[in-house]
């Protein structure tokens, strides 16, 4: 016996790029051997992962389960069968208007005829058919009824323009439903088995792809006697399955069952001779590979202050389970996650940090001295890579974003600019050096960088520049003197200096380096 049943997701797991549904109903069995029927799947269910379970007041057996595709006449999703309805019930009464329109118009063409036919009403008068009283009647009844007939054009002209927007709008909505809700969809078929009459309580799980969510985070810099740093973790949930979660419990995982489980195959790694690039391919790269490589410093944007309200609201936020590498996020309460590939955000958690603060500046990009803070991520679960929005205070100061960072692993944020540090970096001195052999020439530079603190506290500024880097054999690059002594020097010639500076404290760092070359050889790469 064939048993469809009305059935809803309750429960939904949502992965970074597919769900977890489950799905319940109930139904009332003979004693005997049943079909229960669960159907308007979507189209975007992985088959193979489709399981069966439930529950009976008696002994039930499952004896199996199957997937298979229907096809529908209409729609079998209530919202798309409504459009449908409406767009064909605006489309008649819109063809009946037009109909009208359409007699109206053949009315205004004949009582144009008659006024114009003056010949046959001047025959009338003269053979006294007519007065011309009743002549004077008749050319004001036909003035007023093409008055009217106008007046009932115009109006439908307007209805018509109106109806035919609305169906335009319903028709574009309802290709975006049935994209995601196409007439077929899939039915399971659960076979059981049962030795009495009972009411049995079927569960249906399955996964569904075109469904996911990332994090979105929210930093907020709270300077309030004590500095602390606020993170609030939004879960952005998207859902495109065809199929509508109504008032379920929602849960988002970490865990990625989409990855591939099979070993990585090693193939051959094969190398060859570089082809030189044709000059015109060239010179249409460059452009593409600048914009790729430049980099932008954003300034700040302020923000309104935000009237405190007499209690704070509660941000309710979600529960966390830690399965081996994964962890999940229980939302609380009933959530509802239409199939319409919008974001919907749903909050995860809220964690406070004590964050180490100092000041970043590389003058040789920029004169902005930026506020750098780095944390421990001291939460009950890892932050995953995503989106961040930075506050400080109240104020929006841009977005950037996070790496994953795992429990107790360090977090890195620059949060916007700092205008009270002032930097800057001039070159006070270029010159040739003549008393090195002809073939040989050597240029000397030096540059200066004042810095100075002008907040009400002592600061810690980490200062960062560089030298230039020889990739040919016969020039050398030589740093000749640099001061303070204390600069961090890396391998690619980049500097790094650590100051501490007392409220309204200046600082200046020095240095000096020199680069001999052929003279048959001309430099590349040197802009000052």
């Amino acid at each position: 016996m064939n048993i469809e049943l009305e059935h809803k997701p309750h429960a939904v797991t949502v992965y970074p790029d597919r769900a977890r549904i489950e799905t319940t109903g109930s139904a009332e069995l003979e004693a005997g051997n049943h079909t229960v029927i669960i159907g308007d799947l979507p189209l975007t269910i992985d088959v193979a992962s489709v399981r069966a379970g439930g529950t009976g007041t008696a002994q039930v057996r499952i004896l199996g389960v199957d997937v298979k595709r229907t096809h529908h006449t209409a729609s079998p999703t209530a919202r798309v069968a409504d459009l449908e309805a409406e767009i064909e019930r605006l489309t008649d009464e819109l063809r009946t208007i037009n109909d009208e329109r359409n007699a109206l118009d053949a009315q205004t063409i004949l009582i144009d005829g008659i006024r114009e036919n003056a010949l046959e009403f001047a025959r009338s008068l003269s053979r006294g058919r007519l007065t011309v009283t009743e002549q004077a009647e008749r050319m004001q009844f036909l003035l007023e009824r093409d008055r009217e007939l106008k007046a009932a054009v115009r109006d439908q002209d307007i209805s018509i323009r109106e109806l035919s927007r609305t169906i335009e709008k319903l028709k574009r909505e309802l290709k975006e439903l049935q994209s995601a809700r196409p007439l077929a969809r899939y039915q399971a078929m659960i076979e059981v088995e049962t030795n009495a009459a009972c009411t049995f309580r079927p569960n249906l799980s399955y996964v569904v792809t075109r469904a996911g969510w990332q994090p979105l985070y929210d930093v907020r810099l709270v300077e309030n006697g004590s500095r602390q740093l606020e993170l609030s973790y939004l879960a952005q949930i998207t859902n495109q399955s065809g199929q509508d979660w109504n008032e379920v419990n929602l849960s988002v995982s970490t865990a990625r069952p989409a990855l591939n489980q099979r070993k990585p195959e090693l193939k051959p790694w094969y190398i060859g001779e570089l082809k030189p690039m044709p000059r015109h391919v060239r010179a249409m790269a460059a452009p593409a590979a600048a914009a790729k490589t430049e980099v932008a410093f954003e300034s700040a944007l302020s923000g309104e202050d935000v009237a405190m309200a007499d209690v704070a609201a509660e941000t309710v936020v979600a529960s966390v389970a830690t399965t081996g590498t994964a962890v999940t996020f229980r939302i609380p309460g009933a959530t509802t996650v239409p199939s319409d590939g919008a974001a919907h955000k749903s909050s995860i958690g809220r964690f406070d940090f004590k964050p180490a603060i100092d000041y970043l500046a590389v003058p040789r990009h920029t004169d902005s001295v930026f506020r750098r803070v780095k944390m421990v991520n001291e939460s009950a679960s890892p932050l995953l890579a995503g989106p961040v929005n930075l506050f400080v205070g109240d104020e929006f100061i841009g977005s950037n974003r996070i790496d994953y960072a795992a429990q107790s692993a360090e977090i890195e944020l620059l949060l916007g600019v700092e205008e009270r540090i002032v930097i800057k970096r001039e070159l006070i001195k270029r010159e040739v050096d003549k008393k090195l052999l002809r073939d040989q020439r050597q240029i000397r530079y030096s540059y200066q960088i004042e810095v100075e603190n002008l907040l009400p506290v002592a600061a810690d500024v980490a200062v960062e520049d560089q030298i230039p880097v020889s990739t040919h054999e016969e020039i050398k690059v030589k740093l000749e003197s640099v001061t303070p002594q204390s600069a961090e020097i890396s391998d690619m010639n980049i500097m790094k200096w650590q100051l501490q500076l007392q409220s309204a404290e200046k600082h200046v760092i020095s240095y000096e380096f020199s680069i001999q070359h052929p003279r048959s050889v001309e430099l590349h790469g040197i802009t000052e």
